[in-house]
């Protein structure tokens, strides 16, 4: 069997890593830089210049030091990668440590090599700093597999953990105090640029399934949002709805439907711009006034829900003439100028968990219209 060629070898790792750092350039082009996607492109990137600059050096003739560059950026190829996950899952960078430990393991990396004449010292050093730095990041990503229980996710923290094993594994077999001939350490190294090669690609797949996976998630938000207020519609309010009936939230949470009073006419005296605009600032007004665990919902035309997961008793009377009074307090600006607007808001509070939404919604929407019967601009309780 003919023994690995390292050359060879560095010469695939360099190429894959070529090759995604532009596919994820073009994922985080048309992603519109979704997050962290830059510094995966980046971490990609970094090992293809690295390996790039290594044999230039050598030809230069450039100092010893200088010729650890393929090691230094296997460092901060793993530093970008946690702060790349950071980014992605929504967590702080809290770039500030794992930065300081970069640099301290480029300038360890350096000045071994130089001292030594021997790039094995350098290479050991800076595979033991990448499995420190992938370590965070493999913990991170095994934390939000368990909580999404997402097959990228999982493939993520798999990778990574590899990755962490492998660094310390190839640090360990290639330490010039472990592999005292320099044939052996060759070998050994080629061994596990092959495993790294591999790792490289599983975290490729990994990362495009995450795009996806967050690509199919705007696509859901979109189809729930309403465009022209920026609020749930329909459909989105009908599976908040039932998730909260599910969850338990009955006895405690109240459905309150609103509809705009006569907004026939606005469309008809000032145009259907200007009906927009009210319909528009309902929205912004009901964002404003609700709490973070509330949800507000445009279920179409004038028609307007809010729900409130945790109200006390007697206290949903207090919140609709609340809303109510929000709306009616000053007019809205329109293409046509102000326009005064009242709503009329129904209002039930869900009386068991078998209770299902449809019957929830009907019993609001029934009170609604009570208030629309008794004169509008009312607000009134179910039974």
């Amino acid at each position: 069997m003919e023994p690995l060629h390292v050359e060879t070898l560095l010469s695939v790792y360099q190429l894959v890593a070529t090759l995604l750092a532009l596919a994820t350039v073009g994922a985080a082009w048309q992603m519109q830089g979704a997050r962290g996607l830059w510094l995966w492109a980046g971490a990609y990137a970094v090992i293809a210049l690295s390996q790039w600059l290594r044999p230039w050096l050598v030809w230069l003739d450039a100092p010893q030091a200088l010729r650890s560059i393929g090691h230094v950026g296997g460092v901060w190829a793993a530093l970008l990668s946690l702060l790349a996950l950071r980014r992605f899952l929504g967590q702080p960078l809290r770039w500030p440590m794992p930065l300081a430990l970069a640099l301290l393991l480029t300038l360890a990396s350096f000045v071994a090599t130089g001292l030594s004449g021997r790039l094995w010292l350098s290479l050991s050093l800076t595979q033991f700093g990448v499995g420190l730095l992938l370590l965070p990041a493999a913990w991170l990503a095994l934390q939000a597999w368990r909580e999404q229980r997402s097959l990228a996710l999982g493939l993520m923290a798999a990778e990574l953990w590899a990755g962490v094993g492998v660094g310390v594994a190839r640090g360990f077999m290639v330490a010039p105090w472990v592999v005292s001939e320099r044939a052996q350490a060759v070998h050994n190294n080629a061994l596990w640029l092959m495993v790294l090669i591999a790792l490289m690609l599983m975290q490729a797949l990994a990362l495009q399934l995450l795009v996806q996976e967050q690509a199919l998630r705007q696509i859901r938000r979109l189809a729930e949002i309403d465009m022209l207020t920026g609020l749930l519609n329909r459909r989105g309010f009908e599976e908040r709805l039932r998730r909260l009936l599910q969850r338990g939230e009955a006895g405690s949470l109240v459905l309150a439907v609103l509809d705009v009073d006569l907004f026939k006419r606005i469309n008809d005296s000032h145009g259907h711009a200007a009906g927009d605009a009210v319909l528009s600032g309902i929205g912004e007004r009901l964002r404003s006034t609700l709490r973070p665990m509330d949800l507000a919902v445009r279920l179409g035309g004038e028609e307007f829900a809010v729900i409130w997961p945790q109200v006390e008793p007697g206290g949903e009377q207090r919140l609709a003439e609340r809303l109510r009074e929000l709306i009616a307090s000053r007019p809205f600006d329109t293409p046509a100028g102000p326009v005064a607007v009242t709503i009329s808001v129904g209002v039930a509070r869900a009386r068991d968990a078998d209770e299902a939404p449809a019957a929830l919604f009907s019993r609001a929407d029934a009170a609604l219209y009570d208030g629309k019967d008794a004169g509008r601009n009312a607000v009134r309780l179910a039974g």
